[in-house]
């Protein structure tokens, strides 16, 4: 096990390090993971070290087809980082959010010695956890042993949802029991797959383009074929419970509660993340602060508007993000007479051709400016519950109002700047009313609120973001002295 020593630090007078020392934990590292919580994880490292701080990270590694060999802790000489990175050899698998099927496999014990050493090399001040995927138990028992305070970030349901996206038979999950678990999660991964995933073939794979051009040749095509993410299985019979799908998720469910019964602070990223995670976990302690990310700067302006009504939706048309709805409602809404409706679609997922779509196909982060150019309003109909949505934060950079379900966490934005945006009740009937109102005034209730938006306070400093985590990670420190 390869590690860097570090020392202690002098404390000030108020009981905190002059330079904390910060370990944050997430899924992976970009080529082979990505998303936004891998991206707000690594904006935030940055700054912190910007800020002074000194920052490591630590990630799950290669989950080899023996997994009862011993966990190990190496130093990555990867690159893709500036600070100290250290990934686990033989981690828990990580199944992102496509379900659990072999609960054993999750939950399998390892040598907590390991991760005392890690930890007592390394010595950090805090600890911030990103995702509990991949990640033992063992970890979180053994800093807790030392004393060492654990913050974590509620980027989505994982620990609470086997999914992660809290999604029942089209509505909220209310299953506190974990009785339904089964049905979500049967087209889960197997562990072969998982393993194949987290291989240093696929690793290497990611992190070569060249192979890219393999796999879309067919070179690799069948040994690939396997990697496609299952869908969700969406359950609409709720009678169906029974037979195969009937798993014991209790176990499951336990591990990740005494996971999070050793966080000292959770980093709620909307009142919607805290009051579900409030409702699913007892005794929890945290606050409300929004996230963002280092892209988003301020390019808010006084906008122009036509005949026509220009909705964007970004992301996959997938039934738990309002795409379809959006699409059916739009179809709608066109062919009762709103012909000049035109939604603007940014994914990669479309195959259909309608009067009122366009489809420009998924976009580059430096084609924002462009992006938000060719929309008048930014719709994010989410029917499972979104912890935050940075992209609605996005819109509001470029001054550009947006049309959110109640599911979204981002809509704290909305309640704290009334007149930034609308929200409606996430039902098809809801999305329609607000549209066709939108649309019958659109020009003048588009050009209300861009000047609401214009009006923000400055909403859009990274820096005085990560400020406020730092001061919260001060808090958690002084609550252990």
């Amino acid at each position: 096990m390869e590690v860097v020593l570090g020392n202690n630090k002098e404390r000030d007078g108020g009981g905190c390090a002059s330079v904390m020392k910060i370990l944050h934990y997430i899924f992976g590292r970009p080529p082979v993971r990505g998303g936004g919580s891998v991206r707000y994880a690594l904006d935030l490292m940055e700054q912190e070290l910007a800020m002074g701080e000194e920052v490591s990270l630590l990630f799950p590694g290669t989950l080899p087809k023996d997994t009862d060999r011993q966990v190990k802790i190496c130093r990555s000489m990867g690159n893709s980082v500036h600070m100290p990175a250290y990934c686990i050899y033989n981690p828990l698998p990580v199944s992102m959010c496509n379900g659990i099927l072999d609960i054993a496999a999750f939950t399998k014990k390892c040598n907590a010695a390991a991760y005392a050493v890690f930890l007592q090399q390394i010595k950090p001040d805090i600890i911030h956890i990103h995702t509990l995927m991949g990640l033992h138990q063992e970890f979180m028992a053994e800093a807790q042993k030392m004393g060492i305070p654990i913050v974590f970030t509620t980027h989505d349901y994982f620990g609470i949802c086997p999914t992660a996206n809290m999604v029942f038979a089209d509505r909220i999950c209310t299953d506190r029991a974990w009785k339904q678990c089964g049905l979500c999660c049967q087209n889960a991964y197997s562990m072969k797959k998982l393993r194949l995933e987290q291989s240093g073939f696929y690793h290497f794979y990611r992190k070569h383009r060249w192979m890219v051009g393999l796999i879309h040749k067919g070179v690799l095509k069948n040994y690939f074929q396997s990697m496609r993410a299952p869908e969700i299985a969406y359950v609409k019979d709720t009678n169906k419970i029974g037979g195969e799908h009937v798993k014991d998720y209790s176990r499951l469910k336990k591990y990740y509660e005494d996971m999070f019964g050793k966080v000292s602070c959770f980093h709620f990223n909307s009142t919607l993340s805290r009051d579900i995670y409030c409702t699913r976990l007892r005794n929890i302690k945290g606050i409300v602060l929004q996230v963002s990310h280092a892209g988003i700067g301020d390019h808010r302006k006084r906008r122009k508007y036509g005949k026509k009504l220009r909705i964007g939706y970004f992301g996959g048309l997938v039934r738990h993000k309002g795409g379809f709805q959006l699409l059916d409602v739009c179809r709608e809404l066109y062919e009762e007479g709103c012909q000049n409706l035109e939604l603007h679609i940014y994914s990669d997922t479309w195959g259909r051709e309608e009067a009122f779509a366009v489809n420009h196909g998924n976009f580059q982060k430096g084609q924002l400016v462009d992006v938000f150019e060719d929309i008048d309003i930014l719709a994010v109909p989410s029917q499972c519950p979104e912890t935050f949505g940075l992209v609605v934060l996005e819109a509001f950079s470029y001054g550009v109002p947006v049309l959110v379900s109640k599911n979204v966490g981002a809509k704290d934005i909305l309640q704290d700047h009334s007149g930034c945006g609308i929200q409606y009740d996430g039902s098809a009937a809801g999305l329609k009313y607000t549209i066709r109102q939108l649309y019958e005034e659109h020009e003048q209730l588009l050009g209300k609120m861009n000047h609401a938006i214009r009006g923000m306070d400055d909403i859009f400093s990274y820096q005085a973001h990560v400020e406020k985590i730092i001061r919260m990670y001060q808090d958690c420190i002084r609550r252990k002295l």
